[in-house]
């Protein structure tokens, strides 16, 4: 007798997942359907392979997911039945762990649900708005529309992000090193020279005696700086976890200056595409506006669209909604009153996102070019103090010995 692994669903279409005694193969997929199971796989537990073993390490990423959306489309599109796309992309898709939803989703497609119902049992990989827009493209036989511009704004969003992250990432590399390299030095290079220092009778210039202090400082009391640092990065992570916290961090960051214009950018250029897309795809302003909130990451913005959707379903319109919220520049009411008053919202907020798009990205190319001199600035000011520090007492020194 042998142990099984297998994988199943209920009648009610709920995946399960256990073991099972068997004799053979054949008999261990007989008793899971003496379960009332589906079964899906059965392996024997002391065959399974590593890449079976492998999806529980990796991880969906975005990237995934917009590969899958186009695939899928332009399958669609051809005229390949859903259920015969979804094994295509199973057998070429690498990622295992993606491979095992698809297949899950294959399943549940051909026990009757549908598309948009089938993604919709794996909430983590696909988003409410990614369900939502498929369910609305199943629904207007626009699959392939949908599918295309879910891609284009996952796309999108990929892109800023990267482009944010390029542009913080070489003042975050500069600043840990500056930050290692003067714990180093205070550290254990200038206690050394402390230690010189007061072999001879010289007065210290300032410089030196700054730096010595700080260095003693750190040396005789680096216990009680590292308990207030790690109480402090606690107490920190505590309040901005809480709900006051993180909205006051979320409100907060966009005030920061040069930064908090890049954030802000961002968050409206997301905004407004995605809004866009649902209000093109027929979805009702109130149900976009729930959609939207759960995509967006600050609770401060999330907080003011729950205000916009109190507004309108007052009946404002949605310009004066959005003059009343005071948190929308004057380009977005003016671009969303000319559609509010054409019927082309949806062009218009596109090219909204395409404006906050464009202007972020010459924002972060001129902060990149601009960060570089400012960091030299800083680095070079360092290394004067600590050289000034170091070497003015051994040049006291060399002129008190020659008198």
């Amino acid at each position: 007798m042998s142990i099984y692994i297998y994988r199943a669903r209920s009648r009610n279409g709920k995946l399960v997942v256990g073991q099972i005694e068997a004799a053979s193969l054949l008999a261990a997929e007989k008793n899971v359907e003496n379960l009332q199971l589906i079964p899906l796989s059965v392996v024997e537990k002391s065959s399974i392979s590593m890449n079976e073993l492998i999806p529980s390490f990796q991880s969906i990423s975005k990237k995934d997911i917009i590969i899958f959306s186009r695939q899928l489309a332009t399958l669609y599109q051809s005229g390949v039945p859903i259920s015969k796309s979804l094994t295509s992309l199973i057998e070429f898709t690498r990622n295992k762990k993606f491979k095992i939803v698809l297949q899950e989703v294959k399943d549940d497609l051909e026990s009757g649900q549908t598309l948009a119902k089938s993604l919709n049992n794996h909430p983590k990989i696909f988003s409410e708005i990614y369900v939502n827009m498929v369910e609305v493209g199943e629904s207007t036989g626009l699959l392939y529309d949908v599918l295309v511009r879910i891609a284009l704004l996952m796309e999108k969003e990929m892109a800023i992000k990267a482009k944010v992250k390029s542009a913080t990432f070489y003042p975050k590399l500069v600043i840990t090193a500056i930050i290692i390299a003067t714990a180093v030095l205070i550290g254990f290079v200038i206690p050394k020279f402390a230690m010189l220092y007061s072999s001879f009778n010289v007065p210290l210039p300032l410089e030196t005696r700054i730096l010595v202090a700080i260095s003693n400082f750190f040396v005789n009391f680096w216990y009680i700086m590292l308990a207030i640092f790690a109480a402090l990065i606690i107490s920190v992570k505590l309040y901005l976890n809480s709900v006051s916290g993180r909205l006051w961090w979320d409100e907060y960051k966009l005030k920061i200056p040069i930064f908090g214009s890049i954030f802000y950018k961002s968050m409206m250029g997301q905004f407004t595409r995605i809004f866009g897309l649902l209000f093109q795809s027929g979805i009702p302003v109130n149900r976009a506006f729930e959609l939207i909130r759960n995509a967006v990451d600050n609770k401060y913005f999330t907080k003011k669209i729950d205000e916009l959707q109190e507004e309108i379903t007052k009946g404002k319109s949605i310009t004066q909604s959005f003059i009343d919220s005071k948190i929308f520049s004057p380009i977005i009411i003016q671009m969303v009153s000319v559609g509010e008053e054409t019927g082309h919202i949806d062009e218009m907020l596109n090219k909204v996102a395409d404006y906050f798009d464009e202007d972020l990205d010459h924002q972060l190319n001129i902060l990149q070019a601009s960060i570089e001199p400012i960091l030299l600035s800083i680095i070079f000011g360092m290394v004067l103090f600590l050289a000034l520090a170091i070497y003015l007492p051994i040049i006291d020194v060399i002129n008190f010995t020659k008198k």
